[in-house]
């Protein structure tokens, strides 16, 4: 890593705190840098204040079915450094804060991405469609995709149940009573019997990122889609 990378990364860690996520270097000159969305403003605030000849590049938007992933590219000085501010938002929370107060060159490409995502700009000072009529229906826009997650249907009521209760499907009266021959308890003791068991259990669903890639809400304890 150069030293203009690692002290771009250790300024916009510190400056931001809790709202940096990782950094990542694919190639010289190029830096990503992974926020939450409500970091920002305060990102593109920070590098603005500290490189005078910041400019951006553009907007990238990225639709992952279930979110947005929006990448502000910038320009950081004459050397060609490009920084990438990587942020991702649900798409029950849809929208993009703009940041033409503090970069008027993304007043445009903001526009553009409300339309072609059907995305809500907040904060824009003419949030108006820029490529489609007024009356266009949000659910058609060109490049929104359904709201989806990777599971395919005949899938996803097991995911859900797998998640919720540790367990796809009861255990049928037939193999209760063969157990119960068996010397064994009518049914084994699942995890949701124990509430112990059933935190290890949901921290493994977690931990190894199954639970988020099925797209699995934990307040709502359901998948985010059907």
């Amino acid at each position: 890593m150069t030293k203009p990378q690692n002290r771009i990364i250790e300024h916009l860690k510190r400056e931001l705190g809790s709202d940096f996520i990782n950094a990542e270097t694919p190639k010289e000159k190029r830096i990503f840098i992974r926020i939450m969305p409500t970091g920002l403003r305060k990102a593109v605030n920070v590098l603005k204040q500290e490189y005078p000849e910041l400019r951006l590049i553009t907007i990238s938007t990225v639709d992952h079915g279930l979110d947005h992933e929006f990448l502000h590219h910038f320009h950081v000085n004459g050397d060609g450094l490009v920084v990438t501010l990587r942020s991702v938002k649900s798409k029950e929370d849809n929208m993009l804060e703009s940041i033409v107060d503090l970069i008027p060159a993304a007043h445009f490409i903001e526009r553009e991405i409300a339309d072609l995502f059907g995305v809500k700009l907040t904060n824009h000072p003419k949030p108006e469609p820029l490529i489609l009529s007024k009356d266009w229906p949000n659910e058609k826009r060109p490049l929104r995709r359904s709201m989806e997650g990777e599971l395919p249907p005949q899938a996803r009521p097991s995911a859900e149940t797998l998640i919720s209760t540790s367990c796809v499907t009861p255990i049928s009266a037939f193999i209760q009573k063969k157990r119960e021959e068996a010397g064994l308890p009518r049914t084994p003791p699942f995890a949701f019997t124990d509430d112990k068991a059933m935190q290890e259990f949901q921290g493994i669903m977690k931990n190894t990122g199954f639970a988020e890639k099925a797209g699995y809400d934990w307040e709502k304890k359901r998948l985010r889609y059907k």
